[in-house]
């Protein structure tokens, strides 16, 4: 890894830093502050399209509320498909073979450790637990190569033949809420160390993202339009202004939910309903 790709992955963790594993949530509906039960917000999510569910990666706590939405929706008789960020959307036929059971786990885990850097111990429990309910899941990430080029050169750097490998549909337009989401919330820790192209870079790779998984969501959905898809993203990827604003900005706009784990970002008042509608808390006991 590049000095710069490390500092940028510093700087990007050290907003998010993960907390303790909870001994029991609070859930906040954003709307009115009011504190609610799981079962108000699994009968909102029913009346969505889509319901994302935020993370920091190397969280548990964080994994254990996405399981806790998934078996929620399941138990209510939700007809729901998984969307995940940590597959790339070139793996679905092996994440298709292992939901299907045509894969080993052993074989399974060295196809994630090729799409994700975090371990697979993390996710394990919403893939086996999808395995284990026949609810399909959405590989849906671009390809890590093209990410990692637009995030170090801008995406003038992809080649037409790139171009060619994103989802249809898929752009990079810097001219809409998240860019600005982003400045606020990395803009300042980025002048210290890079200059403002970088940041530039950091931003396309972003909207990218968003625009590439919104696209793949909708395709989905095109395809099973009775189903919610439920989708497990890192943070900055799942507030309304991101993967939502994508899908509304591409001519395909979704009744979205987003449920989201408490960080210090989103700590004293600074979450807002325009970001998120429901933020979780984790107490210890």
């Amino acid at each position: 890894m590049s000095k710069l790709a490390a500092c940028l992955l510093f700087i990007i963790v050290s907003l998010v830093l993960p907390v303790a594993a909870p001994a029991g949530e609070n859930i906040t509906r954003l709307s009115d502050g009011k504190q609610v039960a799981m079962r108000q917000v699994v009968a909102q999510a029913a009346k969505s399209d889509l319901v994302l569910v935020g993370e920091v990666h190397d969280n548990k706590a964080h994994h254990a509320l996405q399981l806790e939405v998934l078996r929620a929706m399941k138990k209510e008789g939700i007809p729901i498909a998984i969307g995940i960020e940590a597959m790339q959307a070139d793996s679905q036929g092996d994440l298709d073979a292992f939901i299907a059971g045509k894969m080993s786990e052993e074989r399974f885990k060295e196809v994630f450790a090729r799409n994700w850097s975090y371990d697979w111990g993390l996710y394990r429990d919403i893939f086996v637990f999808a395995k284990e309910n026949g609810i399909h899941m959405i590989a849906l990430n671009l390809p890590k190569e093209l990410v990692v080029k637009v995030s170090r050169r801008g995406y003038a750097a992809l080649t037409d033949e790139e171009k060619k490998s994103l989802p249809q549909g898929t752009m990079c337009d810097l001219n809409n809420p998240h860019t600005e989401f982003l400045k606020k919330s990395f803009g300042e820790v980025f002048k210290h160390v890079t200059n403002g192209r970088v940041f530039e870079y950091f931003c396309e790779a972003q909207t990218l993202r968003n625009s590439g998984m919104a696209t793949n969501i909708r395709a989905y959905l095109k395809k099973a339009p009775k189903t919610k898809v439920v989708a497990f993203t890192g943070i900055w990827h799942a507030v309304k202004n991101a993967i939502p604003e994508q899908l509304s900005r591409n001519g395909s706009p979704l009744a979205s939910l987003v449920i989201m784990p408490e960080i210090n970002e989103f700590k004293g008042g600074e979450a807002s309903p325009e970001v998120i509608d429901y933020l979780v808390s984790f107490t210890a006991l």
